[in-house]
């Protein structure tokens, strides 16, 4: 009986109508927990300034992940250019917006990317800049967590601590991977020489970052700079709807909120994520009304960079329609005759037609 209401429990959460359900359930709950005609006001007689600084800071903050994903692929002698790895984010960010599944960004850059270095570089690659970026939100974190500690508690501390030290442990686990995959090489079980060919990309990759430490750290140092703009980017954002939430708040705030993506009954989270930064900032001081309307800039600062990498998405795809049409014609062209060369007549022959002097 406990297998067969886990089995349905599995299903029912894979299926897109619970997400689809779930995540309608937590808009309901989170437009019934703010003050929509406040959270509209806010909206509307934000500062014009203020929410422009907040877009190039944004704007500098995308920038940095580029730069921590072409350290590792630059780095370990991939000769990218950096507008074409800037192009495959910016159209990853469009992806990711439009598909339910978070991960739908990734896929399209972990693609583009793995016809030229192979897919285990390419994954690997992008798990780094991933673990990169997380591992200088949960340091950004831990400060956010020591300045708050007289507010938070030790119970709020400690987790920051644990988040950062999960990390550090990820890495070093990463690292070393492949000591371990190594050993399967030659194995006399089928099942483990098949996973050794499968994860042996993979964990090279990272082998080779492992002797690269200058290139590891500047991923890293990149990484927790981005962060740390784009905690400025909150901050401004904030003071645009007359908030003025500091950025030790968003340190700690942010991961809990990056936490609602991974529930498996909602889309991206959407709802969720922004419920729980609402009452976040409710718990701190901030009024529903401007707790909402920050929550809904914040998902808007990334819509002109989505559609930047729709354009992107859109040309590419343009581009290589044409090319297939071109090769298309060049086959047809190559499999209908011409006419005959100037000076010479067709005449019947038992093979076919032959081309004689006039």
């Amino acid at each position: 009986m406990t297998t067969t209401l886990r089995r349905a429990a599995t299903v029912a959460l894979r299926s897109p109508l619970v997400r689809v359900a779930g995540t309608l359930l937590a808009v309901v709950l989170l437009l019934h927990s703010i003050d929509l005609a406040k959270a509209a006001h806010g909206l509307r007689d934000a500062n014009v300034g203020w929410a422009t600084l907040g877009v190039v800071l944004t704007a500098l903050s995308l920038i940095g992940s580029v730069v921590e994903w072409g350290v590792l692929l630059r780095g370990t002698g991939h000769r990218f250019s950096w507008s074409a790895l800037s192009a495959w984010y910016l159209e990853g960010l469009f992806v990711g917006q439009v598909l339910p599944a978070g991960v739908g960004g990734d896929a399209l850059r972990a693609v583009e990317v793995g016809k030229v270095t192979g897919h285990g570089h390419a994954l690997a690659s992008l798990a780094g800049s991933r673990m990169a970026g997380t591992l200088g939100m949960a340091f950004w974190g831990v400060a956010g967590a020591v300045m708050l500690r007289a507010w938070l508690g030790p119970f709020w501390l400690a987790g920051a601590c644990a988040f950062a030290a999960a990390m550090i442990v990820a890495w070093v686990l990463a690292l070393g991977a492949d000591r371990v995959v190594r050993r399967l090489h030659g194995n006399a079980c089928p099942i483990r020489r098949r996973i050794h060919r499968v994860l042996h990309p993979f964990t090279g990759a990272f082998r080779g970052y492992r002797a690269r430490p200058r290139m590891l750290m500047q991923c890293m140092l990149v990484g927790a700079a981005g962060w740390g703009v784009n905690l400025c980017a909150l901050m401004v954002f904030s003071r645009a709807v007359g908030a003025d939430v500091s950025w030790t708040l968003f340190a700690v705030a942010i991961p809990i909120t990056l936490l609602a993506t991974l529930t498996p009954f909602s889309l991206n989270g959407v709802g969720l994520r922004e419920g729980v930064l609402v009452g976040l900032l409710a718990h701190a001081g901030v009024s529903s009304g401007h707790a909402g309307a920050l929550s809904i800039l914040i998902d808007l600062q990334m819509v002109p960079f989505a559609l930047l990498g729709a354009v992107f998405w859109m040309r590419r795809r343009r581009g290589r329609a044409e090319a297939a049409a071109l090769a298309a014609s060049a086959a047809a062209a190559e499999l209908v005759p011409g006419p005959a060369p100037t000076g010479l007549v067709a005449v019947p022959a038992p093979t076919g037609l032959v081309a004689v002097p006039a």
